[in-house]
């Protein structure tokens, strides 16, 4: 696939990074600097030009013959005047803008914006994990894949819990829903079906969003979480805030920030939330505001060094649940080192959403944030070795399993003896991606490296 990323900012380097594993791409990136990063560290075509300049725009897809354009500018109507534009230039091109604004992005899905085909925005998805996260008390990661009406739910499990001692298998698992791993001791285990559960164990579960919840339930809940305290009243924060306010059940949701114009809006825009104007960063704020007593306290801040502090000193208050985000990946292992395990990662979320934006057929769908996990989907036609076999007479080597099954649009949860035919599309799991592996098992792989 021959592609175009207009833009090389934070959005459209991981973009970059993410398409060309094994596809053909150009970014158009005006800044000589950012140009010359990218030139040396990834590969990529480079024209260092205005990508909004309609010229430039005719001359890259007439000459890339490019069959999908992705607009990752800072500016969001400048994303969609870009996917117009191309798509002008070339009907047929398939065309993504990246959005902040909730606004832009609800007229889009509304209107079907003439010229725009997929609108991915980062800080929604981002408020909607963070969502997600905070009323599942025992859920540390969560990844939704929306275009399939499933998630994926890693539970982190304490000695509280009443699963605990139980063997995965006996679980009593709601009907639509697999415990498909284990991850114990920095060891991922795809074969969890004999393994009893222990403290300290983080149980991976796929299946619909209903059942993610029943499972929470089950695992054990002391008490619902009633208060929230976010801090940072970014396009993330205010998302995340709204969401939980609209929840049909009575929560107390406040908001923390420094800048009194954003607080300003923000008390104007969002109903049934506490907005409080002040530096949360500062201790005696912290204590005032009760920040660390909250049932969940999320940092949704810009700044990396920020939301460490925020993680740092909740680990301190022994605060109930934190969740917070980072931007730049050299922080993931020292935002791990807190120990707090219910970090969201930028680029990752960025990753997500332009995979499933953007590459099609035999993809990955998603990667998870807390290992090396990666879902992909595997179609099942004459050139596969799964056609017409049992799953449970698939030798599947240790870091590969079959999740799910996709037949004719519904979801089966399979057993061992779910035969697979032809036009299925198996949903697998991989710890440990070696295409050559996949290969032997598969057939064929097309799954582009991590």
């Amino acid at each position: 696939m021959k592609a175009i990323i207009v833009g090389a900012g934070d959005v459209g380097f991981v973009a970059a990074e993410t398409i060309s594993d094994m596809n053909d791409v150009l970014v158009i990136e005006k800044d000589e600097d950012i140009a010359d990063t990218l030139k040396g560290r990834l590969n990529v075509s480079v024209l260092r030009e205005d990508g909004t300049n309609p010229r430039i725009l005719r001359y890259a897809i007439e000459n890339q013959n490019a069959e999908v354009l992705v607009s990752a500018l800072h500016s969001d109507s400048e994303n969609l005047f870009v996917c117009m534009m191309a798509k002008r230039i070339k009907p047929e091109l398939r065309t993504v803008a990246t959005v902040d604004d909730p606004d832009f992005v609800i007229e889009a899905q509304r209107t079907k914006m003439e010229g725009v085909d997929q609108i991915i925005s980062p800080g929604l998805v981002t408020a909607e994990k963070m969502y997600k996260l905070c009323i599942l008390e025992n859920v540390v990661e969560y990844e939704a894949v929306k275009e399939m009406g499933v998630c994926i739910a890693v539970f982190k499990i304490e000695p509280r819990h009443q699963i605990v001692g139980r063997v995965t298998m006996h679980l009593p698992l709601p009907k639509d829903c697999t415990v498909f791993a284990i991850y114990r001791d920095g060891v991922v285990y795809t074969s969890p079906e004999t393994m009893e559960i222990h403290s300290g164990d983080r149980l991976y579960v796929f299946g619909s969003d209903q059942a993610v919840e029943q499972f929470n339930d089950l695992a054990g809940v002391d008490e619902v979480g009633r208060e929230f305290c976010i801090l940072g009243g970014s396009i993330v924060g205010k998302n995340l805030a709204k969401m939980l306010s609209d929840n049909p059940k009575k929560r107390y949701v406040k908001i923390i920030d420094k800048d009194a114009e954003i607080c300003k809006n923000l008390s104007k825009e969002l109903t049934g939330v506490v907005v409080i104007n002040a530096d949360f960063t500062d201790p005696d704020i912290q204590f005032d505001e009760n920040v660390f007593k909250s049932d969940a306290t999320v940092s949704t801040s810009r700044k990396d060094d920020t939301n460490l502090l925020i993680c740092m000193s909740a680990k301190r208050h022994n605060a109930r649940k934190v969740i917070a985000r980072f931007f730049m990946r050299e922080y993931e292992d020292i935002f791990e080192y807190t120990d707090l395990q219910t970090i969201i990662g930028y680029d990752r979320v960025i990753s997500n959403e332009i995979t499933k934006s953007v590459l099609s057929d035999e993809i990955v769908i998603t990667r998870m944030q807390s290992s090396e996990g990666v879902f992909f989907t595997h179609t099942v036609d004459d050139e596969s070795r799964l056609l017409d076999r049992y799953v449970g007479d698939v030798n599947m080597p240790e870091g590969l399993r079959i999740v799910a099954i996709m037949r004719d649009g519904e979801i089966i949860y399979p057993l061992l003896d779910t035969m697979m035919i032809k036009g299925d599309s198996a949903i697998m799991f991989s710890i440990d991606k070696r295409p050559s592996e996949l290969i032997k098992v598969l057939g064929k792989c097309r799954i582009p490296e991590m």
